[in-house]
């Protein structure tokens, strides 16, 4: 007997041998096994924020963008979740595994009898073989999951982009605060020297210099202010670049494009780009498919086999026993006998399709409410820009020139002086923070419509 079981075991373990697992799984990314040392820590390396990182020159919001995408661990995740969902395709596409089966009768008293003699053993090899379509489906439904997937990580990597933005035009606005209140600070020192000069004199009550010492201690106080806020908003950048949250991080000054006033070709270009949308009608697709292949349940799969028997004269009860052995073929089929089953996982389908559809269009009008918002605001904050910078702030210097030669001459108060001094300096800062919150609006934009709408084009020096 033993002459017909060795060929069978060695056949089981040269078959076996094929799917053998590699000897060294921590070879593999991502990690499976998480008693991979070398592995483990080659992804802490890749998340970890760094420790020290040298960021003296001022950079653009380009350079923390891309930096954040390459350190982002929900970016990250969603790259590995589309390289995994990829890996789904060649797995549902491949036929099943063949089964082999040996079947022992060890005891000659117990074993099968035949004319040519005393059955041994048998070996059975089979093979599934799913109804014709049925195979293509499961990969195309497998392939609308990986778009989705890659969908999902281009979600991903948008929202990374618009909070680097906001942090980025968030810290624009500090570094420039900080810049014009120091700058008008000089215009402050320029009326307290004359004040002080004027009450040495003893032509001006002392009034006057106290009431502009104490403008002067509000403008320090503001800067306090916005040095707090410098320190934060450097943190919140850091933060999304991951990166050290006392890092001494500088932005370059930015032109900022017109904000886009074509609304339909945004509408278009979110129909075209934007990945909640795009994944929306990939699930469209992908539950079509599913509906098909429902459908293909109704029809059998075939399995077809092959089957050996060993046959030996020893202890044969036939007189006329020759050992020749059995070979036989086997075909079967599955029987799709169960109708409620199979109705219901089409009628599943079906409402899924129904389902998908109207998410897409939830999506998509959504989608056109928030451009339509943000388009509206990007233009409003530009006509704000503009009147501050060619009407209101020209006149608030020229009245302050004027305020400030009519003092000189005894025909003007100090405290009117004042009070226009702290408005121009408050203009400055408005238009400052008008210009961060255009730089944010059409970064939300951008991430709505799902690729660029405008944005940085180019640095320039502070006005």
């Amino acid at each position: 007997m033993m002459r017909f079981v060795v060929p069978m075991i060695a056949a089981i373990v040269m078959l076996a041998g094929c799917a053998t697992p590699p000897a060294n799984e921590c070879d593999y990314e991502p990690p499976l096994n998480p008693s991979c040392p070398a592995t483990v820590t080659l992804q802490a390396e890749t998340t970890a924020p760094a420790a020290k990182e040298d960021f003296a020159d001022a950079k653009d919001v380009d350079f923390f963008v891309s930096l954040a995408l390459q350190r982002n661990p929900e970016v990250l995740a969603a790259q590995r979740a589309a390289f995994a969902r990829a890996e789904v395709l060649p797995q549902v596409t491949a036929l099943d595994d063949p089964m082999l089966t040996e079947a022992f009768q060890p005891f000659q008293n117990h074993s099968l009898q035949t004319a040519a003699g005393r059955g041994v053993n048998s070996l059975m090899l089979s093979q599934k073989f799913p109804w014709f379509g049925k195979l293509r489906v499961r990969g195309e439904v497998a392939e609308q999951e990986t778009q989705m997937a890659l969908a999902r990580l281009a979600q991903a990597q948008l929202k990374v982009i618009e909070a680097v933005k906001l942090a980025y035009y968030e810290l624009y606005y500090t570094q420039r605060a900080i810049e014009i209140t120091q700058a008008d600070d000089k215009i402050l020192d320029e009326i307290l020297q004359f004040v002080d000069a004027r009450y040495k004199a003893s032509k001006v009550p002392q009034q006057d210099l106290l009431r502009t010492r104490i403008e002067k201690r509000k403008v320090q106080d503001r800067l306090i202010t916005l040095r707090r806020q410098l320190r934060q908003a450097q943190a919140d950048l850091a933060r999304e670049i991951q990166t050290a949250p006392d890092a001494d991080l500088k932005v370059k000054p930015f032109n900022l494009e017109k904000a886009p006033t074509e609304i339909d070709q945004l509408f278009a270009a979110a129909i075209r780009c934007r990945p909640e949308l795009q994944e929306r009608l990939h699930a469209v697709v992908k539950e079509r498919r599913a509906r098909e292949l429902a459908r293909l349940k109704y029809y059998p799969d075939v399995e077809a086999g092959i089957g050996w028997q060993a046959i030996t004269e020893h202890n044969a009860l036939a007189a006329v026993a020759n050992g020749n052995d059995n070979v036989q073929f086997t075909v079967g089929v599955n029987i799709p006998l169960w109708r409620d089953k199979l109705r219901a996982g089409v009628a599943e389908a079906e409402h899924r399709i129904a389902e998908s559809s109207r998410r897409v269009e939830s999506t998509r009008d959504d989608t056109f409410r928030h451009i339509r918002r943000l388009t509206v605001q990007a233009t409003a904050i530009e006509q704000q820009i503009e009147l501050f910078r060619k009407g209101i702030i020209p006149d608030a210097e020229s009245t302050l020139k004027l305020l400030f030669a009519r003092y000189r001459s005894g025909q003007a108060d100090v405290q009117d002086l004042l009070d226009n001094y702290s408005r121009l300096l408050t203009y400055h800062l408005q238009v400052a923070r008008l210009e961060a919150q255009l730089g944010q609006t059409l970064a939300s934009l951008e991430r709505v419509v799902g690729c660029n709408v405008g944005g940085t084009a180019g640095t320039r020096s502070p006005d």
